[in-house]
């Protein structure tokens, strides 16, 4: 993983994004669905097409560490911060955080790894669960208008 990428580009969020969604290993469908509805791909400046590009740019890096376990640990932890540095914008960690809940909530069940990842990303933020519901309140009523 490239530490010297620009930092809060649409890129650096997908790439983070698709993260938490193969943390498991499985791309479910409904969790591209919830970036649909959600619009997350315009919102974070991305085309969907771009996004699943980037997606499998992410996995393809990820396959070998992925074959020797069933899904990423913490003990990636210098991939893992490498990615989460290239997002510093508060406004943008929270859309980050924000969409990542939708993301690995969407299939009705969170794996533990799912879990494990998303914690470590608020944790090393500075984000609360209740930042993420705030910022997922603020959506509901912002979509309502």
């Amino acid at each position: 993983m490239s530490t010297d990428r620009d930092t809060d580009t649409p890129e650096a969020m997908a790439r983070l994004i698709a993260l938490l969604i193969v943390a498991d290993t499985k791309l479910d469908p409904r969790e591209l669905a919830m970036l649909d509805e959600l619009d997350a791909f315009g919102r974070i400046g991305i085309e969907r097409t771009e996004f699943m590009r980037v997606a499998s740019e992410l996995c393809e890096e990820l396959g070998e560490r992925l074959q020797q376990r069933p899904w990423l640990t913490l003990s990636e932890r210098a991939l893992i911060e490498a990615e989460l540095q290239t997002v510093r914008d508060p406004a943008r960690r929270r859309l980050v955080a924000r969409l990542g809940a939708a993301v690995i909530t969407a299939d009705g069940r969170v794996q533990d790894s799912e879990r494990v990842l998303f914690d470590h990303l608020l944790l090393r933020w500075g984000l609360t669960r209740a930042d993420v519901s705030q910022a997922v309140r603020e959506d509901g009523a912002g979509r309502a208008s």
